[in-house]
């Protein structure tokens, strides 16, 4: 639109000069006017048509970023998918002991970590981000109720073991469990949660007597959050 203005602009003023050049100066001052004024016009028409260029070289460069960054996004998402999906397809309680399938998810999990590098789109980072959580929690919950599977035997994997497995990698077990991790640089949301307000609004249904009690152990916290409940209700009367 700027420069379909700018184009206008630089007409109108053409127009405008011819009218008053034969008014005020007659026919042959106008004509060497309006060689001027065509100079002008095609000068104008070359900044027009630069800026439109400029401006569809980088639409055109923004598009090929967001496509690009949304490859990544779904390849990303994807290995993490798969990765859970191997991990937990032994049909025991436990992953396999398996030497080779540690190693094959630990490298999986770091060329996600490899791959997230390049989803640069704040939107698609955001996407990342949420399903990265929901599959941390997944290996969480996997590995949480697999630990007492996880004993000296397991991860040694000699082969008189009724699994028969071999050594598992130090490196793999590392990769694993911290990916399990929340991340030290990412902000947590829950630490600006106030739990206080929360349940003085009702957060918890009165039937659920057993959270009650659990609150009303820690007598200062239990303290605000009914003089905070008084407060609400003395608000809405």
């Amino acid at each position: 639109m700027s420069n379909f203005i700018i184009g206008l602009a630089c007409a109108l003023a053409g127009l405008i000069g011819v009218a008053i050049g034969f008014l005020v100066f007659g026919e042959s001052e106008v004509l060497l006017g309006i060689q001027a004024l065509g100079s002008l016009a095609v000068a104008c028409s070359a900044v027009v048509a630069y800026r439109l260029y400029l401006a569809s070289t980088n639409r055109h460069v923004q598009e090929d970023e967001r496509n690009q960054s949304g490859v990544f996004l779904e390849e990303a998402k994807q290995i993490l998918e798969r990765a859970y999906e191997i991990f937990s397809s032994s049909g025991e309680l436990a992953p396999a002991n398996d030497r080779l399938l540690w190693l094959s998810i630990a490298r999986m999990l770091l060329r996600y970590q490899a791959l997230k590098v390049h989803v640069t789109e704040p939107d698609h980072q955001q996407i990342l981000e949420e399903n990265e959580e929901f599959q941390r929690l997944r290996f969480y919950l996997l590995l949480d109720r697999s630990k007492d599977e996880f004993d000296r035997a397991y991860f040694q994997g000699p082969t008189d073991h009724p699994k028969d497995g071999e050594e598992i990698d130090d490196r793999s077990i590392a990769v694993i469990f911290h990916f399990t991790r929340w991340p030290a640089d990412r902000p947590d949301p829950i630490d600006n949660v106030d739990d206080v307000e929360l349940f003085a609004q009702g957060a918890v249904p009165i039937n659920y007597l057993g959270v009650e009690a659990h609150l009303s152990r820690r007598q200062e916290h239990w303290e605000a959050i009914q003089t905070r409940k008084e407060q609400l209700r003395n608000e809405r009367t």
